[in-house]
């Protein structure tokens, strides 16, 4: 029996990184199909990400993703927000050790993250860090009862939904999606970048973008890219 206080959301959108995707497979003379076969293994992560981003969010009305591996370990929405930029502050961090004397590159992947540029290279980079960071936050769900619980709870949900449908044009590839959720309780911040420090608004485009990266065209494009 389905819960009374559950409900589906579409939602119909381009996808990330659309127009590099396309010249690829033009290039190539590939349909979409060659991406979207092999991609459907990840639409599950992607969807679970989508409901907690958008709908399944504990603590903020604009939400990152993260949020799903936060409960049972922050009581507010100012404790996830901390943790959460000093997660996204650790991935820049780790950026700029690996290409010290790269500013080029630096300025190149923040440019990437946000979609202003294509740059393989850059994508690749973002992606290993997403997949890195959501690596350690899994590996804690076994400690973390009430996390482990939530998780579960939005993979049923997930379970029970359509594919995704792609739909594409001679100039771009547009996606429809459903997720679903339960209906959240209590209030939830909104978070904005005036609402951090300067010094943290670069942490806090990470955490709002970055899951781009975990979107399932995207992850099958890099897979292919960089076979």
């Amino acid at each position: 029996m389905s819960n009374p206080n559950e409900s589906i959301l579409r939602v119909e959108t381009g996808i990330p990184f659309a127009a590099p995707i396309q010249w690829q497979l033009h290039s190539l003379n590939q349909p979409l199909d060659y991406l979207v076969k092999p991609s459907r293994q990840y639409e599950h992560p992607f969807l679970a990400w989508e409901t907690v981003r958008k709908v399944r969010n504990p603590f903020f009305d604009n939400g990152t993703g993260f949020e799903g591996y936060l409960i049972g370990r922050c009581g507010s929405s100012d404790e996830a927000l901390a943790v959460i930029l000093s997660l996204t502050q650790g991935m820049l961090e780790n950026i700029t050790r690996l290409h010290r004397s790269d500013y080029r590159f630096q300025s190149r992947l923040m440019k990437t993250l946000t979609g202003e540029l294509y740059d393989p290279k850059a994508m690749y980079e973002w992606s290993g860090q997403f997949g890195a960071a959501l690596a350690r936050l899994r590996s804690n769900l076994h400690q973390n009862h009430e996390a482990d619980v939530f998780h579960a709870e939005t993979y049923r949900i997930v379970d029970r939904l359509p594919m995704i449908v792609y739909h594409e044009s001679e100039t771009a590839i547009d996606q429809q999606y459903e997720i679903g959720h339960c209906s959240a309780s209590g209030a939830r911040l909104h978070v904005g970048l005036g609402d951090v420090k300067p010094t943290q608004q670069e942490a806090w485009l990470v955490a709002q973008y970055i899951g781009r990266f975990g979107h399932p065209l995207v992850r099958q494009f890099l897979r292919w890219v960089y076979a």
